[in-house]
């Protein structure tokens, strides 16, 4: 009884039926010999937001109808079966061909776009089995003659939000396919239900987006900059190369150099994909927005979200405004992210990222410095951050140290930009330690607190070519580990679990 409950709920709530739709239904004219066929449109609807200031809602008296792309679309018969299937094109045209007189059909679309070769991007419910969103159409016979069958997703019974957000995402993929035609884009679920009132919206790091969609609260469907921003974490993992650490995180912070790309490309992407620099969140009636080119600078530097979101759009952006007066486009950018920044032997950062984009772009290496020096930043001309000008503290520098094997440093954490713990992330947080072995041996790492008992010092080691995790080491107290490594460069990550006022620590490896 279980189970047929189960199955009975998931047609319920998956199956849009044509009484909670749109369908219509026409003879085509003109269309009296030759295979028969059915042909039509499929549409949903969007919400979009209204601005005020500062202040962003989804706005129920601007909806307006837009053309489902590139999704599945099946003629069905009354057993069930699947008698034809093809693909709506960007217009939401789709035409199904050689389909039997006279028998009951109905048009079903689904809230998933597959092209072998090309990408597979479908919308689930995550609290349902995982089971596949799709709009029906009614059963209808074929008759003799060809027919028009158009169905529209309506906002008002929740049948849009599964196309809307595959819209979304076919946006941000049709502007990396501007910049290189032969991508091929790996599975990708994305998660939505009503009842993901707590989730939050996020990119699992693997093949799923997970999306908020409290209808009373914060829902994100309609929130493109929200879902183009998550899928820009998709297209790190699977193209390019995404070292952040994660955790809480704003504009005004002072974060870990990977933590403050990885969100500020989120950020940046959003408004390179939809040409529209207005990032914002609708959260019922408390909705935010700000604009990533023109916001007030909070905290500007290379430890800054909103710098470098401000950085990548503006190295993008065809608009000369102040210290911008370039306008790559997005394939320079790319072409960075895609190839040295995927393979550098630094952490990703900004400073990966602009240290690369000036070797392959040289003749604009002035314009270049001078977009990053509007945000404070010194010129970059090195991937691990040298020579830096604009130092929040002390302990900000060097944000590399250099160990010698057989020797020690000292190094030290620091928690003055921190929210307590788990949110380790913020800039001092974490210290990086660069090493080289020329004989592969073991080797044994040592992190031990030097000025008082209250640190508990953890450790990660990576491996630079290819950049990889090889190991870590959490245990309480002192961190030690022997491990067996091959020649090559290695960076350390080194942190204070704790988080602990200015804590210090000697590292030594033998």
């Amino acid at each position: 009884m279980q189970y047929k409950r189960y199955i009975l709920t998931l047609l319920l709530t998956l199956l849009f039926t044509a009484c909670n739709s749109t369908d219509s239904v026409t003879q085509e004219e003109g269309e009296t010999s030759g295979p028969l066929k059915i042909i039509g449109k499929i549409e949903y609807e969007r919400i979009h937001p209204r601005h005020n200031e500062g202040s962003t809602i989804l706005d129920k008296n601007n909806i307006t109808t837009e053309t489902a792309k590139q999704i599945i679309v099946k003629a069905i018969n009354r057993s069930g079966q699947t008698i034809a299937t093809t693909s709506t094109d960007d217009n939401g045209n789709y035409s199904l061909t050689n389909l039997p007189e006279n028998t009951s059909l109905k048009i079903r679309a689904y809230a998933k776009m597959l092209k072998a070769n090309k990408w597979d991007t479908k919308v689930i419910d995550n609290t349902n089995g995982d089971a596949q969103y799709v709009l029906d159409g009614s059963l209808v016979s074929t008759g003799t003659h060809s027919t028009r069958r158009n169905l529209k997703a309506l906002a008002s019974t929740k049948q849009s939000p599964p196309f809307a957000i595959l819209d979304s995402v076919y946006l941000a993929m049709k502007k990396v396919l501007t910049a290189d035609s032969s991508v091929v884009f790996p599975p990708l679920k994305m998660n939505w239900t009503v009842n993901n009132i707590e989730s939050g919206t996020y990119y699992d790091g693997n093949d799923n987006i997970m999306i908020q969609g409290d209808q009373k609260g914060d829902s994100d469907e309609y929130d493109d900059h929200i879902m183009i921003h998550e899928w820009g974490h998709y297209f790190e993992a699977k193209f390019s190369r995404a070292d952040s650490i994660g955790g809480n995180h704003t504009s005004g912070d002072h974060l870990d150099i990977r933590l403050a790309f990885g969100e500020g490309w989120g950020n940046a992407w959003s408004a390179i994909a939809t040409d529209d620099p207005i990032y914002f969140d609708t959260m019922g009636s408390n909705g935010w927005n700000m604009n990533i080119e023109t916001a007030t600078h909070e905290t500007p530097g290379w430890f800054s979200e909103a710098s470098i979101q401000r950085i990548l759009y503006d190295l993008y952006d065809s608009n000369d405004d102040g210290a911008d007066t370039l306008s790559l486009g997005f394939k320079p950018l790319y072409d960075v992210l895609v190839g040295p920044q995927k393979t550098t032997k630094a952490f990703t950062s900004i400073f990966s990222f602009i240290t690369e984009l000036k070797n392959k772009n040289s003749s604009n290496s002035g314009e270049i410095d001078a977009i990053v020096g509007s945000e404070d930043i010194a010129s970059i001309d090195d991937i691990y951050g040298e020579n830096r000008v604009n130092i929040p503290n002390s302990y900000s520098i060097p944000l590399y140290s250099e160990l010698n094997i057989g020797g020690s440093i000292n190094i030290c954490t620091d928690n003055t930009y921190s929210t307590p713990y788990p949110y380790n992330n913020k800039l001092n947080n974490h210290k990086y330690v660069r090493f080289t072995t020329n004989t592969n041996k073991n080797y044994t790492i040592r992190v031990e607190q030097n000025n008082g008992f209250n640190a508990d010092p953890d450790f990660i080691i990576f491996k630079t070519s290819p950049f990889s995790n090889i190991a870590e080491s959490s245990n309480q107290g002192t961190e030690e580990k022997e491990l067996n490594l091959i020649t090559g460069n290695y960076i350390l990550d080194v942190s204070d679990a704790r988080n602990v006022s200015n804590a210090c620590f000697n590292v030594s490896i033998n």
